[in-house]
């Protein structure tokens, strides 16, 4: 059964990862990630669905788009590879019951992939042009603030701690929305990394 269950976890963060690459091809440049078609980046030519099959499309068509032949960039098969194994490792680290599943479980679910979804974002763009993109860290900066305002209500964390991240968490939305200094947004980004992995590992061990 964890193994059926493991194989379609797979497959999720392997679809994710193929949002991940539109996502970072196109916020910067801002694109609409929701409602336009996929299209070739090097022609235009709009997408059918048989491109757009995460890693087999890219296997299947040698690495080039079907309409102009030109390369496509090694980097969308790596996103999603990569995202596949990271939400894999993710769910068998929570060890979940789909049989007695845990509401603590879930909520922990839930924030794991919308952290793991922003770093993969973040990251991607950062590769490609040397910037943190505010909007996205503000999503994942937000998303924080709701999962440890959870662990406070349903959880009981310390109300220190809570009070804490919460002044963290609401400073960084005002420096990431008012500065536009990428320096002081770096550093926002390795705050939010590292309040994130500390919600999670402690609700693990």
């Amino acid at each position: 059964m964890k193994i059926v269950l493991y194989i379609y976890i797979y497959i999720i963060g392997v679809v994710l990862g193929s949002f991940f690459t539109l996502a970072i091809h196109r916020i910067p440049r801002k694109q609409d990630i929701t409602h336009t078609r996929s299209y070739c980046p090097n022609c235009n030519h709009r997408l059918n669905f048989l491109d757009l099959i995460p890693v087999l499309s890219y296997i299947f068509l040698g690495g080039k788009c079907r309409y102009c032949h030109e390369k496509i960039r090694p980097r969308y098969l790596i996103i999603e590879v990569l995202s596949g194994i990271a939400f894999l490792l993710f769910v068998i680290s929570l060890n979940i019951d789909i049989l007695n599943i845990e509401i603590n479980k879930i909520a922990l679910l839930v924030f794991g992939v919308l952290f793991i979804s922003t770093i993969f974002m973040i990251l991607g763009i950062f590769k490609e042009y040397k910037i943190i993109e505010k909007s996205i860290l503000t999503f994942g900066v937000v998303s924080e603030i709701f999962y440890i305002t959870y662990l406070y209500i349903f959880k009981e964390i310390n109300i220190y701690r809570y009070i804490i991240y919460s002044v963290i968490f609401l400073t960084m939305l005002i420096i990431n929305m008012k500065l536009n200094k990428e320096k002081v947004r770096r550093i926002l980004f390795i705050i939010f990394l590292l309040i994130g992995a500390i919600n999670i590992i402690n609700i693990l061990i």
